[in-house]
């Protein structure tokens, strides 16, 4: 693929309109170098796109909505369009363009046609101009197939903004997309790209915590590696919330309900689970729904666990010194007033464990349950 901070290029195809004048008709003709294109037919005044229209065969006839003109938006070298959705305007990439599309941010679902990018769609007007030219002053009429993906500059790289391709891991998908942020949902059939991208980074930072225990014997290197890692992969986690409570922002809900929703936080996961509980019947800690699927209710003394380390997370991300409030809450034994927080090798890998299994158990509750149950 290519960069993304790279305006990424486009062919150099050519669309005309002759006029013939022995009939007063307009043919529609296209040359140049292009990797792939789709026609849109939009009504006779410019005004509405009335359909997607399916490039067929020689000798074989498009059946699109009449009268109207045809207009042509042709790919980039990846054969991949840009998309601003309709709703919160954000721009992606995809090779999904037919039928319905989901907003891979806002998870919005209509019509593909709603979703042509705003650089496209003054193509589509410079196409619509040249048949109107072709038609009006009874002559043959031509425009170049101009750069119109990725002109959009928030587009391009910057250091607060990351830009993910993913392609479909649902069988009989497979739509490749690129997105700003992380995680996103497949525009074709709706699917978050989530699942695989978690535990990806799951499996990194297990990884890592087993370098680190086999190469540095420095205990205070140790250390700063497992209280960093005890802060990140909370937020990880909350940033997966994040992303997945947009699915549960669909379901119909009174004023309040959407609002306490909006302002539920994953950071504070045994909250979380309390809310996600009463509201939608959606556990962090045990399956709810199809009884096929294998995974236990987590044990007792596992959430226990969990509700320690979120308390350790919470010292070490302020004073990292141990005071009253965590003596009083969590109930720990091993640690003294004003001591220094430390998190031990075998604590931060069971943490993460826990993490991993929360996070199936949302995922699963949302995607199977919510729809299955």
């Amino acid at each position: 693929m290519s960069e993304f901070k790279d305006k990424i290029p486009l062919g150099t195809g050519k669309v005309e309109y002759q006029y013939h004048p022995e009939n007063g008709g307009i043919s529609i003709g296209i040359s140049g170098t292009f990797r792939s294109l789709y026609q849109v037919a939009v009504s006779m005044n410019g005004r509405e796109l009335l359909a997607f229209v399916p490039v067929t065969g020689y000798g074989q006839g498009a059946v699109y909505p009449q009268p109207s003109v045809l207009t042509f938006i042709q790919s980039d070298e990846q054969m991949m369009w840009g998309r601003n959705c309709p709703v919160c305007g954000q721009y992606f990439r995809t090779k999904h363009i037919s039928d319905v599309t989901c907003c891979p941010y806002c998870t919005v679902t209509v019509n593909s046609l709603a979703f042509i990018s705003k650089d496209q769609r003054k193509y589509i007007r410079a196409c619509h101009d040249a048949f109107s030219k072709a038609y009006t002053f009874k002559r043959s009429e031509s425009l170049e197939l101009e750069a119109v993906t990725d002109n959009n500059s928030a587009w391009h790289y910057s250091e607060e903004k990351l830009q993910v391709h993913f392609s479909c891991a649902t069988e009989k998908c497979g739509v490749e997309t690129d997105v700003l942020g992380v995680y996103a949902y497949c525009p074709r059939c709706g699917r978050t790209n989530s699942r695989k991208l978690f535990f990806e980074k799951i499996e990194a930072i297990l990884k890592e915590l087993e370098e680190v225990k086999n190469t540095i014997t420095d205990r205070a290197k140790r250390s700063e590696v497992w209280e960093r890692m005890t802060k990140q992969i909370v937020t990880d986690f909350e940033v997966l919330g994040n992303h997945l409570r947009v699915k549960l922002l669909l379901l119909p809900m009174t004023n309040n309900r959407r609002k306490e929703l909006k302002e539920l936080s994953f950071q504070m996961p045994l909250l979380a689970d309390k809310s996600l509980q009463q509201w939608f019947d959606i556990s962090l800690f045990r399956w709810i729904g199809n009884k096929e699927i294998p995974h236990k209710e987590m044990k007792q003394a596992e959430i226990g666990f969990v509700k320690l380390m979120l308390f350790k997370r919470n010292v070490l991300t302020h004073t990292a010194i141990v005071d009253e409030e965590y003596l009083e809450k969590s109930g720990d034994t091993t640690m003294r007033l004003g001591e220094r927080m430390t998190i031990k090798s075998n604590e931060i890998k069971r943490f993460i464990t826990n993490i991993g299994e929360m996070s199936l158990y949302l995922l699963d509750n949302l995607e199977f349950g919510m729809t299955e149950g």
